[in-house]
């Protein structure tokens, strides 16, 4: 048992504001310089849900009280040990101490950083609540705002840095008796002293739902107060805690004093601590008002970015790409120049390209059909059901060679779909180790062939990664799910091919279909498709389910035609955009999107025509795929293959005078057409035809 805390606090009223003015923080312009570790915080303040935040205050809101007096105080804390728990977190400790004859609990959750440097950062707010009389542990107080909204930020940080390489151990502490003077963090502030527990830093969060007007939220830092050696590392760390709202959230800081919340004990110890609070003055204040319906959860969400940009500043265990003077990347576009994050279009990397035949013997013979390792030669349409062979291209941008043998590169692809979950929706190809060096200022290696045998219809999503000392993938570092188009962005050491190359005569008709997915909770979307390059005689029709059309909050540039039980059959004119706005889908869903395109009779010879369809999820792109039409007029370097008989013929060849232009569907070898399933026609092509 600890010895009694000598001190005394008595019970807290943010609104009593010390006489110190908050001032405007002076700030860096809102930047993005391209070096980690940047790019991990970019990516990683995506994986913040409002979902989340908004379920958890609602959860424990619905505590009749959370009242450090009364019997729901080992309720709440066994409710918060099982959430940490269900993150898969084996260090969880409901740490008991005694006040006024009771038995209370704080709740710690420690996660080990990989670095064993024994810093922790510690991340912490109180779980009680009062309601009116600070005394009646019967009233009903929701404590919504003050503070499940600082908790739910806490959880959520937990949630996602579990699946986080870090180099310093975090904990996260949820304490009780804060409304009664700081009850359970001076327990806590004394444990930690006793025990030499090395609290490098400390943040916290009490009250973090109730924004002003201009949205601004105060970062607290010491000023005075008990210990004085602590103050300029705590104001320098303020600093880092502004400078991350401003990079990587909407809110502008100001910056204030610490008084009468967690960290007060904390600092009297002489320990690092900031805070973050609410900028608006809630009127629901220690009141049974105090509801989820008062909270802004966009800004509780903001706040949790803002504090976990800061956790990842102080800890995220990369090597800084900028020092090391080596930037390797892999192109998103043939206009990528490796900048992060990577501009529309990020999903047509030039860098990853497929071939049908194997390697050659000798890769250098210009006249070998299958020389296959140079880009330029094209990418060609994944075939079903027999070995492809893939292949990367890497540059390096940095200002110092890239050692042969210190970097690997790892290969996937995955069913076509508009939003993948990384790396769920994903399969790999293996890894290759790059044997060769790669000039600085921009030289480029090409890796390959990874081999696999495709499954779906001439057309997978393709991903490389590469990685190795001085130049980390965001993946290195994280092992959970994440939406496949932040990774692609914001990493430049990932590049994605999800183009399907089509080869169609004019007035011809393709079809083809894709995936729109659901993610890991329930989401509203909409679906884009983007055909204004096409010739305004192509027609396409799109077939959904009809559940799609049915919840959507509208159409647009899109016509219904018809429907039955299960689908919907809308058209789309070349030269349109169509859009199907806000449906929902379920946690996990799949639901197929299948076009039928008669393609354009005024459409060039050659030319290449994109169709580009993009689902948006809760506000946020999740992913486009490009579909490519091909011209092909009347040419000799083609065989044409007949949809309706399945035959294959030469140009020459007098039945396919006779074909319907929609029938004819053109192809660049015979070998191209046989794959897919064609058979040789018995006239023109007799030794292809098998019967």
């Amino acid at each position: 048992m600890l010895q009694q805390i000598p001190e005394y606090y008595p019970p807290p009223d943010k609104r009593r504001r010390p006489d110190i003015p908050l001032v405007p923080a002076a700030l860096k312009a809102k930047k993005w310089t391209g070096a980690l570790p940047d790019k991990f915080i970019a990516a990683l303040v995506t994986r913040v849900s409002q979902t989340n935040l908004k379920n958890w205050v609602a959860d424990l809101s619905a505590f009749h009280t959370r009242h450090t007096k009364s019997a729901y105080n080992a309720q709440v804390a066994e409710w918060l040990a099982n959430q940490f728990e269900s993150f898969g977190y084996t260090d969880v400790v409901k740490r008991s101490y005694e006040k006024e004859d009771l038995l209370l609990y704080n709740v710690a959750c420690t996660k080990q950083g990989a670095g064993n440097t024994g810093k922790i950062i510690m991340v912490c707010g109180h779980f009680d609540c009062i309601s009116g009389n600070p005394e009646d542990v019967a009233a009903r107080a929701p404590g919504a705002d003050d503070n499940a909204t600082g908790i739910a930020v806490i959880l959520e940080l937990a949630r996602i840095l579990a699946q986080v390489e870090l180099n310093d151990s975090v904990q996260f502490v949820a304490f009780s008796g804060e409304e009664q003077g700081l009850w359970g963090s001076t327990a806590y502030a004394q444990y930690v002293k006793e025990n030499n527990i090395s609290v490098h830093r400390l943040i916290n969060l009490d009250m973090v739902g109730y924004p002003p007007d201009d949205f601004a939220v105060i970062v607290e830092r010491d000023v005075g107060n008990i210990a004085t050696g602590n103050d300029i590392e705590s104001q320098n760390f303020g600093n880092v805690m502004a400078q991350m709202a401003t990079d990587y959230t909407s809110m502008p800081v100001l910056l204030g004093p610490i008084y009468d919340s967690d960290y007060m004990p904390f600092e009297a110890r002489g320990y690092v601590v900031i805070g973050a609070y609410e900028g608006g003055e809630n009127p629901n204040y220690h009141h049974g008002s105090d509801t989820s319906v008062s909270v802004d959860f966009a800004y509780v969400a903001e706040v949790a970015r803002m504090t976990l940009a800061t956790v990842l500043h102080e800890t995220v265990a990369v090597v800084d790409e900028g020092s090391s003077q080596i930037d390797v990347y892999i192109r998103d576009s043939v206009t990528d120049t490796g900048d992060q994050p990577s501009s529309l279009p990020h999903w047509q990397s030039p860098d990853i390209w497929v071939r049908n035949s194997p390697p050659p013997a000798d890769p250098n013979d210009p006249n070998d059909p299958n020389r296959g390792e140079n880009p330029d030669d094209g990418h060609q349409p994944p075939i079903n059901n027999v070995p492809n062979y893939l292949y990367v291209r890497v540059h390096n941008r940095g200002l110092q060679q890239a050692p042969a043998n210190a970097f690997t590169l790892e290969a996937f692809h995955c069913n076509p779909a508009t939003a993948m979950l990384w790396p769920t929706h994903f399969h790999s190809m293996g890894t290759l180790p790059i044997n060769s060096a790669i000039d600085a200022n921009g030289g480029s290696v090409r890796i390959g062939p990874f081999t696999w045998t495709p499954q779906i219809v001439d057309h997978e999503c393709l991903l490389a990664v590469v990685s190795g000392a001085g130049d980390r993938a965001i993946s290195d570092i994280f092992s959970g799910e994440i939406d496949h188009s932040t990774l692609v962005r914001f990493d430049n050491n990932v590049g994605q091919r999800n183009v399907k190359p089509v080869p169609s005569t004019p007035g011809g008709k393709t079809k083809t279909s894709f995936l729109i997915r659901g993610t890991t909770l329930p989401s509203t979307n909409s679906l884009r498709l983007d055909a204004s390059t096409l010739p305004p005689d192509t027609k396409i029709s799109v077939r959904v389910a009809r559940t799609i059309t049915d919840q959507a909050a509208g159409l647009s540039g899109f016509i219904l035609r018809e429907q039955n039980s299960r689908w919907s059959t809308l058209s789309l004119a070349g030269g349109a955009v169509g859009t199907i706005d806000e449906f929902s889908l379920a946690i996990y869903e799949e639901k197929s999107v299948t076009l039928d395109i008669d393609f354009s009779y005024q459409a060039e010879h050659l030319k290449r025509y994109p169709i580009v369809a993009g689902q948006v999820q809760d506000g946020v792109l999740a992913g486009q795929l490009t579909i490519e039409i091909t011209a092909v007029k009347e040419s000799e370097d083609y065989v044409y293959g007949n949809a309706r008989s399945r035959e294959l013929h030469t140009f020459n060849c007098v039945y396919r005078k006779k074909m319907k232009p929609y029938n004819q569907l053109p192809f660049e070898t015979i070998k191209d057409g046989l794959a897919r399933g064609y058979n040789g026609c018995a006239f023109c092509l007799p030794e292809y035809n098998s019967g």
